[in-house]
């Protein structure tokens, strides 16, 4: 029913918030294709639509937000059929915290979309963040979630995990790291637990990962955004690891490199000095978030019935690195 699915959205006026961003290219991309009219919201200064393909002149415009205020948002979310919010950060800066990006903007846009009768409201969370309580970047993302629903109970919520494709900054890191480092970190590897004064390595304990190919995560968007009052977890295909990761990745670049087992507790000193930088590579929030698995069966079958032949990491690898 993937047609039908795309003529009831043709013609549609879309608005995207965080349209700039990784997913929302993509998702713009394809919302072009359905022929719907789309306004991308974005923060970000370039004008500049380089990676859109294949829009009709005047589908889409770009609309530039310096604040995010009542009447700002209000203004432009008037006359849209459809709303979506992709707006996120994975690290907090002085300007943008993680309560203001995760829960008083969403809260914000939800409030004004049901305001002016916008019929769908599609609001991107994450994976398992009612299970990752210690990291405040799940807490914002749950409270995000619950303000959401608060004013817009219809809207279609979607917590996918880890998303990989072109212009990710999940596979990408690794590889810019491997073009100038013979490292590659095994976070959270070994375990290492006390017994008594003794520590007990375990390297059979890995952090897991179902990573979702960002083609398949905006087709699910599209295909499920006429719904009501629904919350989908979402993952890719196959289960893996940072060592699995990292050889998909590494054959697709055809290089070696060797892996270096870092302990959580090195990982959170390490992260610890990378807070420094403007744009840290890890955070110890980061740190936090990975002892907690990004899996979930229920997110496959969840992507297996709105798209077909979901992809996974290894055939993806090839066509984007």
């Amino acid at each position: 029913s993937k047609k039908k699915m795309n003529e009831k959205i043709s013609g549609k006026k879309v608005v995207v918030f965080g349209g700039k961003g990784f997913i929302g290219s993509h998702l713009v991309n394809l919302l072009c294709k359905n022929s719907c009219q789309v306004d991308i919201v974005t923060r970000s200064d370039n004008k500049k639509l380089d990676f859109f393909l294949g829009c009709e002149p005047g589908q889409v415009s770009v609309k530039k937000i310096e604040k995010f205020s009542d009447s700002k948002i209000d203004y432009l979310v008037q006359n849209a059929d459809i709303v979506f919010n992709l707006i996120g950060i994975l690290f907090e800066t002085k300007k943008n915290t993680f309560s203001d990006v995760h829960v008083n903007i969403p809260r914000e846009i939800a409030a004004a979309a049901k305001k002016n009768g916008v019929r769908n409201f599609i609001h991107l969370s994450a994976l398992n963040i009612e299970k990752s309580v210690t990291s405040f970047y799940s807490n914002s993302k749950l409270s995000g979630e619950q303000a959401v629903k608060e004013k817009f109970p219809d809207c279609v919520i979607i917590r996918p995990s880890v998303v990989f494709g072109k212009r990710d900054s999940f596979t990408n890191f690794f590889i810019s790291m491997s073009n100038f480092s013979p490292f590659l970190p095994l976070i959270g590897t070994p375990e290492i637990k006390k017994q008594g004064l003794i520590p007990i390595l375990n390297f059979k304990k890995k952090v897991k990962f179902q990573p979702i190919y960002v083609g398949d995560l905006v087709s699910f968007m599209v295909n499920t955004c006429l719904l009501k009052k629904k919350i989908f977890d979402l993952s890719g295909p196959t289960i893996q690891s940072f060592d699995e990761i990292f050889d998909i990745i590494l054959e697709a670049k055809k290089r070696k490199r060797l892996y270096l087992p870092i302990p959580f507790f090195l990982a959170r000193i390490l992260a610890f000095f990378m807070e420094i930088m403007p744009k840290p590579p890890l955070t110890r929030d980061q740190v936090r978030l990975l002892e907690y698995d990004n899996i979930s069966a229920k997110g496959f079958d969840n992507l297996k019935k709105f798209v077909k032949n979901p992809s996974s990491l290894k055939t993806i690898a090839e066509t984007y690195l």
